[in-house]
């Protein structure tokens, strides 16, 4: 059906939409997956709410889901764009049972987007022609999965359109920004419009006239941007510039792709060498190998990093990792001793294949703050911390990048900072908080080594022992 929607100033004048408002409308569909992203006061959420009543009046019947993390934002942002763009096209409102119903039957269901499990369950009931998340960077990965799995409606676009502030190199950064050139230059499942309140390299505006000039939005008032460009720079990076670069938070901030990760080469056998285990089973399993030379710098070379996978699966991937000839240090999380239901440990079960592995030290507080200075740069701009530039170190990288510590909850800011980070992706750096521990409280190696290290040196009878042959 037809339906004149348009998009209007603030005195309810019918006008053009900005540029990447235009964009965002074209390139809809022909992505899959699209984000607006960046700073405040450049029309996001309204060319969101847009393209949601476009999608709905071109297919009759459509059904839509929209939301936010917190549902009384949407309600007091979003939802109050969407429903006065729509006049004029909605048939009703059913407030309580949070739905929107137009003339040609299409639906717009909204709800809190959170990760919880009634959330996801009721996501996965959906039958969508597509889903529209404003600020998807509050979200988690999982919910975004779980409505990407239901577009299925056969009379629709079956598309996802959303918008976003930079949040530093988070899942939304990886899946959009990180490869943003070579996604946005073909048809494909991803492809990012990015905005700016102000350019960086311009002064702060006096007339509206320089606004036209220097802003994604030249429809904002001078005082408005120049009240944002008061704010503390890391606020303004974010939310003024759209810059990616977020280090706020981050409980290794020192750390840097580019400087601290090494071309592979050969490592001598007398280094001291370390396999560093932190055990999972429906989380992830992470498992370090590396070794620290005679100055104490670490390299570390390898990473066993897999999820749902028994000891007795692991077992072959650290065998073909372990070479004959050096003598190796087995750390691992000091929980692995604890009995199991069955009278076992996880250590004991090791031990049946011929590793003993020793406790790690599991000091958080010094562990943070060793680790982040084996990661600075000396004078010589070198680090005492390297990874081999390999795919297999893949997550540890996109661990560390985004390891962050806990955020107060509303009300509690004048609290001191929380000295614990997000429980979540945390697996390898575990490890890695065990191995510095050791290193650092270990001696270094002086001399080569001329034993053959592991081979031999368990007495007890092993259930198919690869290391007794």
């Amino acid at each position: 059906m037809d339906v004149n929607i348009s998009y209007r100033d603030g005195e309810g004048n019918i006008t053009a939409p900005l540029d990447h408002q235009e964009e965002f409308h074209l390139f809809t569909g022909w992505s899959k997956h699209q984000v607006l992203a960046g700073s405040l006061g450049t029309g996001k959420t309204e060319a969101m709410c847009m393209e949601a009543i476009h999608q709905s009046a071109a297919f009759q019947g459509n059904l839509g889901l929209m939301g936010r993390k917190v549902l009384d934002s949407f309600k007091k942002s979003t939802l109050i764009q969407l429903l006065d763009l729509g006049q004029g096209f909605i048939q009703k409102h059913r407030a309580q049972d949070r739905e929107i119903i137009f003339k040609n039957r299409s639906k717009i269901v909204y709800m809190a987007l959170d990760d919880s499990r009634d959330s996801i369950q009721r996501i996965k009931s959906m039958n969508l022609g597509w889903f529209a998340f404003d600020q998807i960077e509050e979200m988690t990965e999982a919910t975004f999965i779980a409505a990407a799995g239901q577009m299925r409606r056969k009379n629709a676009m079956r598309c996802s359109f959303h918008t976003s502030n930079p949040a530093g190199h988070d899942w939304v950064w990886k899946r959009w920004k990180k490869n943003k050139e070579k996604q946005n230059k073909k048809k494909g499942d991803y492809r990012l419009i990015e905005t700016m309140t102000w350019q960086p390299d311009a002064p702060p505006p006096e007339t509206d006239e320089e606004v036209k000039l220097y802003s994604d939005n030249p429809h904002l008032p001078a005082d408005y941007i120049k009240h944002l460009l008061s704010m503390p720079d890391q606020w303004v990076n974010r939310y003024v510039y759209c810059s990616w670069d977020d280090f706020a938070g981050l409980v290794y901030p020192e750390f840097k792709e580019e400087t601290h990760s090494v071309k592979p080469f050969t490592i001598p056998k007398w280094w001291n060498h370390y396999v560093v285990y932190d055990y999972g089973y429906r989380n992830p399993t992470s498992i370090l190998f590396a070794a620290a030379d005679d100055e104490g710098t670490i390299y570390v070379y390898d990473l066993i990093y897999v999820s749902e996978h028994t000891i007795e699966m692991i077992v072959p991937k650290v065998e073909r990792r372990l070479k004959q000839g050096i003598n190796y240090t087995f750390l691992a999380d000091p929980s692995i001793v604890r009995t199991e239901r069955d009278g076992n440990s996880v250590a004991d079960e090791w031990y049946e294949y011929g590793i003993e592995w020793e406790k790690a030290k599991n000091d958080k507080r010094a562990g943070f703050e060793r680790v982040s200075a084996y990661l600075k740069l000396d004078e010589n701009n070198k680090s005492k911390l390297l990874f081999f530039k390999t795919l297999n170190m893949k997550p540890l990288i996109e661990e560390i990048v985004d390891y962050k510590w806990k955020e107060l909850k509303h009300g509690f800011e004048s609290r001191n900072l929380p000295e614990e980070p997000v429980k979540k992706n945390d697996h390898a750096m575990d490890c890695l908080r065990y191995l510095v521990h050791y290193v650092e409280d270990s001696d270094s190696p002086t001399e080569q080594s001329d034993d053959y290290g592991l081979w031999g040196i368990f007495g007890k009878s092993k259930k198919n022992s690869w290391m007794s042959a």
